[in-house]
């Protein structure tokens, strides 16, 4: 009988544990990252209106696009376009980090929360070196779609 018992919490903790696993899953296979996409003409991003940055629709990427285009000395930036986003298969996620060295190892990666309904974009960024350089990345993902109503929370390790 002892053993029964036994074997039964034993099946119930493993259920239990497989059931926690599936509410979050690792979708950075589905995805593709950026330390920059954008061309010179597109380098106006600046101040904390952008440090993190959601885009799902070509309207709203467009308006982006306007309000950082920059006009630099013999460059026509006029005509420049954006890179070409399918917004009906992906979302755009940015998250800006800054640090200091000779160079920065990325390790980035996408959960989705299924129970809480959110995108969890994590981003650990390890600076390497003496110099005295600022390094900086947007850290851009394309993203499958994301759901109208999920959020997006984004962690910087």
């Amino acid at each position: 009988m002892k053993r029964k018992i036994f074997i039964i919490l034993i099946q119930m903790v493993f259920i239990a544990s497989c059931e926690k696993s599936d509410k979050i899953i690792e979708i950075t296979n589905d995805c593709k990252f950026y330390d920059n996409i954008l061309s010179t003409c597109f380098y106006g991003i600046s101040g904390s209106k952008y440090n993190e940055i959601i885009i799902t629709d070509n309207e709203t990427y467009q308006t982006f696009g306007d309000s950082i285009r920059i006009h630099p000395a013999n460059v026509d930036c006029d005509t420049a376009k954006l890179p070409y986003i399918d917004f009906n298969k992906y979302s755009l996620l940015g998250k800006r980090t800054n640090g200091g060295g000779c160079s920065a190892k990325y390790d980035r990666k996408i959960l989705k929360d299924i129970e809480n309904k959110k995108i969890i974009y994590q981003i650990s960024v390890v600076y390497e070196g003496n110099c005295k350089m600022l390094l900086g990345s947007m850290n851009w993902a394309y993203i499958p779609k994301l759901p109208n109503d999920y959020k997006v929370e984004f962690k910087l390790k």
